[in-house]
Parts: C-alpha cells; structure tokens; sequence
C-alpha cells in the first residue's frame, strides 16, 4: 500500500501521508485496490460533500445557538460559504467548515463568533489529539468541540 500512497501524491498533493487521512485511504485501498490516482481523487471528491451535507448542519447549529438565529450558509458540493472543504475525514471536515462559516459570518455580517466566555476574544477551529474544536489562543485552552 506504501508505493500507491506515493503514486497518489502528485494528483492528491502531501496530505496522503497524514496519519488522520491514512485510515480512508486504507478504507479505500481494501475496497478498491490499487486504484488510479484519478479514481481514488473522484472517490475524495464524493467523501468530500458527503462530509459537507452532514457537517454544515452540525456547525451551523452550533452557531445558531450562540448567535440566536441560523446564519445563511451557501453550499456547493464540498464549497461552503466561499471556501472549499478538502477533507476526507470527519474531525478535518470539521475544523474547515468551522473556518468557513467563522470567516464568512465575520466578513458579512461583522460578527466575532464563537467568542470565549473566560477572555472574550474569539476563538479558533482546531484539530487537538484528532478532535475538531474551539481553542482561545489568549488562554491557549480549548473551549468546546466543534459541532
């Protein structure tokens, strides 16, 4: 599976070799093979909206929670807001819909969200110990999961 990981990497770039993508790609290999590059990046390109469909809800809830409405959020295949998800795990998916809906919420409607309630600055999406969630860089502390 090593050399096919390699062969992999010119079309799906250095993220094959991350530790939280190798499971997939060994799903992916048990499934299919030693599958071309192209195939396994169309295979990408599925688990990639699949992800979005379920994780938009998920971060937009929780926004929804704290901001006392539902934020519009436009979604295009693995595109959310005007950025893309190139995730193919649950926890990455996560963090980059989290930055997604952050940036555009802040960029249109002028809103600092999620804040934390110790330092009152706004937060970050981060992945910590394979978990996706908000850290506060003031306190260097974790706050709460996304989603």
């Amino acid at each position: 599976m090593s050399s096919w990981v390699v062969d992999l990497e010119p079309v799906l770039g250095s993220e094959v070799h991350d530790p939280l993508v190798r499971p997939w790609l060994e799903e992916v290999f048990d499934s299919h093979g030693s599958a071309p590059a192209w195939y396994v990046e169309e295979l990408a390109a599925q688990r990639q909206r699949e992800l979005v469909a379920e994780l938009v809800p998920v971060v937009l809830d929780q926004a929804e929670a704290a901001l006392g409405h539902r934020p519009e959020m436009r979604v295009d295949g693995n595109t959310v807001g005007h950025d893309q998800v190139w995730a193919v795990t649950r926890a990455l998916a996560l963090v980059w819909i989290a930055d997604a809906a952050q940036s555009l919420i802040a960029s249109r409607d002028r809103v600092v969200w999620p804040v934390c309630p110790q330092h009152r600055v706004g937060q970050h999406p981060e992945l910590r110990d394979g978990i996706a969630v908000w850290v506060c860089r003031t306190g260097d502390h974790v706050v709460d999961r996304i989603g």
